[in-house]
């Protein structure tokens, strides 16, 4: 029955390309490449700017953001936590490369420990420190396959906007689809929907996969722009089979069984299964002075007062029919052949603040910039056998300097009260100094040099405090963990360079039989840097690599170097059609990544298996006419050449040898 809608589907992408007739320039959607250094400036709304200079500046960039749109471009922008006032837009015309990147895993410049397999759980390598303070129920193994307020964009359209994709494998079952729909529905209201499903059956035994993901978003801003409103519903689903992994890894390494259904599992019939709502606005109020001439040179601003509001309703499930005999676990505390574990969290977030301009736009004009205020949790969390409620505070607040328009300093610091994060603290502050002056880029995008110290005291996610299963249990009680950390950025031309130390206390991770807490301080190191760029006018690369260290290994284990490259041709055909013919090239050394266990949905330290050390070799071909774009990826070519030991999560190993393709349309109605 799935095969025949794939058909359908299909099917009906070939009837609507066969209707396509406008010559429209090509705008990939957001997030199906890399986003590159190409930025349009911001819609003007009067009454929003200060200074004569800025409302010159503001002047021009409208009359560029108008002829973008009479060329039939599409701006969008991002929900920033900080950010108040009118948003800073991008342009979707991004080029062809990477639009065969599809899988979120490879796409978002950072790297992932992977279990193989479309919409399968995987783990961040690279280390970020928190930024803010508030609860944290668990680290989320589906991140890279959720829509978030951060990387859903909401959208500008002049006309009506609709955008397409589709993917699907040759012989084998799986299918991807995307579908977004985007207008303006009155002055000032935009509102949009976005969907999307993959829907793969796994090559092994138990291994299939299944997420949807919905995101209906809206934006408004009255006419004078003194009241601006972000409101939308997001809903994540995930279901996946869990298998538990190869019994016996030396069946796949050695090749001793072709047939992957043949290759024993541990769990034929266990399944978890996510699901989450969020549902969130944030409106802001400017106070300025609104003459009768708009732009006037005597217009003040008294800055904005902002109110945030979010509620999350998050649920897991996880079964399983199994026994001691099957060997992947030993305990069963419930039930001694079945697991039926859930558990539910609400957590309703409220943040109220006033800053003196818009904190995350940049403070040239300004300066002094400062914002202060407040975040209100409520958590209520219960599974099947326990039910705990937490209300927590933290008041913030955030400072920023300008020197002469190139060297600015910003500060945030928040501290908690009450709840389960009582005493919590996050405090940075950055500094950063710019290369050139390009008014219309926000202060993150600027290219420059930038420096951040950062202290954290939190404490562990919840998940580490307590759990209650058939096959775990604990009730802990922990001390707080403390992160110091050092972050450096280097951004230049579209060449990019991050690196983070944190001093990490009290670390508390998984291990095979529950959490544990460091006994000691260690040092955690990532040097993570990248550019896509063109060679002269038939060459194209894009690459991405990082380097690793990690001072104490029995705490946790990370690959000294990664890397993720592209090399591709570029072939021109007139000025209706590209084609790039490329090779794409993932390696990592060899290290003992963090297993995964099924019952928690989570990765845990073990020492028993190295994995890594193997190339993964893809080809690739991308072709795009006018508004259509069209990719043949032939995925692991290499297959057996170098051995069959592709295996990044232990006991998972990644996809065999498979041709894929894939197609996109966008209508501008």
């Amino acid at each position: 029955m799935k095969k025949r809608i794939s058909f359908v589907v299909a099917a009906l992408f070939l009837l609507l390309g066969s209707i396509l007739k406008a010559q429209l320039p090509q705008e990939p959607f957001p997030g199906s490449m890399p986003e590159t250094n190409t930025e349009a400036p911001p819609a003007d709304f009067s009454g929003s700017t200060l200074t004569p200079a800025q409302r010159r500046d503001s002047i021009r960039r409208a009359k560029l953001a108008n002829l973008a749109r009479d060329k039939g471009e599409t701006e969008y922008f991002y929900d920033y936590y900080m950010q108040s006032g009118l948003p800073q837009f991008d342009t979707m015309v991004f080029p062809l490369d990477g639009f065969q990147k599809f899988d979120p895993t490879y796409q978002h410049g950072d790297f992932r420990n992977s279990r193989g397999s479309l919409g399968m759980p995987d783990q961040l390598i690279e280390f970020n420190p928190r930024q803010t303070s508030g609860f944290n129920h668990r680290t989320n193994p589906y991140t890279s396959w959720f829509y978030t307020q951060e990387n859903i964009p909401f959208l500008q359209t002049k006309t009506p906007y609709t955008y397409l994709y589709f993917v699907n494998n040759f012989g084998q079952d799986l299918n991807f689809f995307r579908a977004i729909h985007n207008q303006n529905v009155a002055r000032g209201l935009n509102v949009g929907v976005d969907f999307r499903v993959y829907d793969v059956y796994g090559p092994y035994n138990n291994s299939q996969s299944n997420q949807y993901n919905v995101g209906v978003t809206g934006n408004y801003i009255t006419r004078d722009s003194k009241y601006r409103i972000l409101f939308g519903y997001i809903h994540n689903v995930a279901a996946v089979g869990e298998n538990g992994g190869m019994k016996t890894d030396s069946v796949f390494t050695e090749n001793l069984e072709t047939n992957r259904l043949r290759v024993p599992v541990y769990m034929n019939d266990a399944k978890s299964r996510w699901r989450e709502n969020k549902y969130f606005f944030k409106q802001s109020y400017h106070f300025y002075d609104n003459q009768k001439d708009t732009i006037a040179e005597n217009n003040r601003s008294f800055g904005f007062l902002t109110h945030a509001f979010e509620i999350q309703d998050f649920y897991f499930s996880y079964r399983d029919q199994t026994t001691v005999a099957d060997g992947l676990y030993d305990n069963f505390y419930l039930n001694p052949s079945e697991s039926r574990d859930k558990s539910w969290m609400m957590k309703m977030t409220n943040r109220v603040f006033y800053s003196s301009a818009d904190m995350e736009t940049l403070p040239f004009g300004y300066a002094f910039k400062f914002a202060a205020g407040f975040k209100n949790e409520y958590i209520r969390w219960h599974d099947l056998m326990s039910f705990r409620q937490w209300v927590q505070w933290f008041p913030f607040a955030q400072i920023q300097i300008d020197f002469a328009d190139r060297f600015v300093f910003d500060a945030y610091m928040d501290f908690g009260f009450g709840g389960y994060n009582q005493f919590d603290f996050s405090g940075r502050a950055m500094f950063k100094y710019l290369f050139r002056d390009d008014a219309q880029r926000t202060l993150s995008k600027r290219d420059g040099i930038e420096v951040q110290l950062g202290v954290n005291r939190f404490e562990p996610d919840w998940i580490y405090t307590y759990h209650a299963s058939n096959h775990f249990y604990w009730d802990n009680e922990w001390q707080k963990n403390m992160e110091a950390y050092l972050q450096f950025k280097f951004n230049l031309k579209g060449w990019w360079l991050r690196g983070k130390a944190g001093l990490l206390q009290n670390y508390t991770f998984l291990k095979e039989d529950g959490p544990v807490q460091a006994e000691k301080e260690f040092l955690l190191v990532n040097v993570v840097g990248g550019k896509s760029l063109r060679i002269g006018k038939y060459v194209g690369m894009d690459n991405l690599l990082m380097f690793a260290y990690s001072s104490a290994p029995e705490y946790l284990h990370v690959p000294l170097f990664s890397m993720q490259e592209n090399v591709y041709g570029i072939i021109p055909i007139k000025d209706i059609a590209e084609i790039h013919v490329g090779v794409e090239v993932m390696y990592n050394t060899s290290y003992y990544a963090d297993a995964y266990s099924p019952a928690t949905t989570s990765y845990y330290w073990q020492d028993d298996v190295k994995t890594g050390n193997f190339v993964m070799l893809n080809v690739f071909l991308n072709f795009k006419v006018k508004r259509a774009n069209l990719f043949v990826k032939g995925l692991n070519i290499a297959q057996g050449l170098f051995g069959y030991n592709y295996i990044q999560t232990p006991h998972y190993p990644l996809w065999d040898r498979c041709v894929r393709f894939g197609v996109s349309w966008r209508f501008f109605d």
